[in-house]
């Protein structure tokens, strides 16, 4: 062998372990990740209220990340209201630690009551007053804790408000943190369709979330419509994810699904176990096949908080979100 070659094969043999290393150090969070990086590492997760509510946060224990980590879940939706009381805070921190113990990524998710009934100037202040608080609390933890900065901003807020607030919220984190992951959510609900109408920076740390299905799919509505899964309520599945590759593509800013429903539980449940597992298999392929983390909306309807197990009627569904069967093509 040549010195040539043997200096070529050093190279390489460097290359190799730094790479390694590099990957290694972003998926522990010790150093900043990029959003490509941090999309990847996403994988499948869920909506939880382990710090939204008192009960949930009374009934909540680490066997509970336990179980969602051990069920096969990468990261959990941590939705929260605009609380800064030191027990609230306290538990925040517990839930936080816990997960990124057990190896699942963290998303923030303010729920921004307030703000969405009412979008004023004073409204607006809180709101970004309560990230920067929150921002300046957990700037040293895991790079894998992320910030979700709004759940489904409402109709009530205008483009150009949400926008600002976005400004602002960022502007105030990044104060304090520079280089964490921040998620921002087009209006009208999140919506895709209206990606092209959100304010983007120039920040490299910046991804955006989106969502269908939240509330799950009807069988009378036509805009959210699943009955048998036709080719018309496929193509209604397939313009929101469309619409968001389209976007991600144009700008480089990967996505991420932050909640959608595989049954519409929360106006009488009227889909099978069956038909929810058909409408979770055909949602969870395609957001796979075209590369977009995705959460599912929520942990109530899967995972009983008083027994710490898992409710037995909803394992198949469970299974098709986690581990769908996709075969060829659509």
């Amino acid at each position: 062998m040549t010195r040539s070659w043997i200096l070529l094969s050093l190279l390489l043999a460097v290359l190799v372990v730094s790479s390694a290393l590099t990957l290694l150090r972003w998926e522990s969070g010790r150093e900043p990740i990029p959003p490509g990086r941090y999309a990847s590492i996403m994988g499948v997760g869920m909506a939880v209220d382990w710090a939204k509510t008192g009960r949930e946060m009374r009934l909540y224990s680490r066997r509970v990340v336990e179980d969602f980590k051990e069920m096969g879940f990468s990261h959990v939706r941590i939705r929260v209201h605009e609380n800064l009381s030191d027990r609230f805070l306290r538990h925040l921190d517990r839930v936080i630690d816990d997960s990124l113990e057990e190896g699942l990524i963290p998303v923030l998710a303010c729920v921004a009551k307030r703000f969405k009934e009412d979008p004023s100037e004073g409204r607006m202040r809180e709101l970004v007053d309560w990230w920067a608080t929150i921002a300046r609390r957990y700037e040293n933890r895991s790079y894998l804790l992320s910030y979700d900065l709004i759940v489904e901003p409402s109709a009530n807020i205008r483009v150009e408000t949400l926008n600002e607030f976005y400004r602002r919220a960022l502007a105030a984190i990044r104060e304090v943190d520079p280089h964490r992951i921040v998620f921002l959510a087009p209006a009208h609900r999140s919506d895709p369709l209206y990606l092209d109408s959100l304010w983007i920076p120039r920040d490299d740390y910046v991804m955006v979330e989106w969502h269908f299905y939240a509330s799950g799919p009807s069988k009378s509505d036509p805009r959210k419509l699943w009955t048998t899964g036709t080719e018309e309520e496929r193509e209604l599945v397939m313009e929101k994810v469309n619409a968001a590759v389209r976007w991600s593509r144009e700008r480089g800013i990967p996505t991420w699904v932050g909640a959608w429903m595989p049954g519409n539980y929360n106006k009488g449940n009227d889909y099978s176990v069956e038909e929810q597992v058909r409408f979770a298999t055909f949602v969870s392929c395609q957001l796979r096949r075209a590369g977009i983390p995705y959460a599912v909306n929520s942990d109530s309807h899967f995972y009983d908080m008083e027994r710490k197990g898992w409710r037995e009627e909803m394992m198949p569904v469970l299974e098709a979100i986690l581990r769908p069967k996709c075969g060829p093509g659509r």
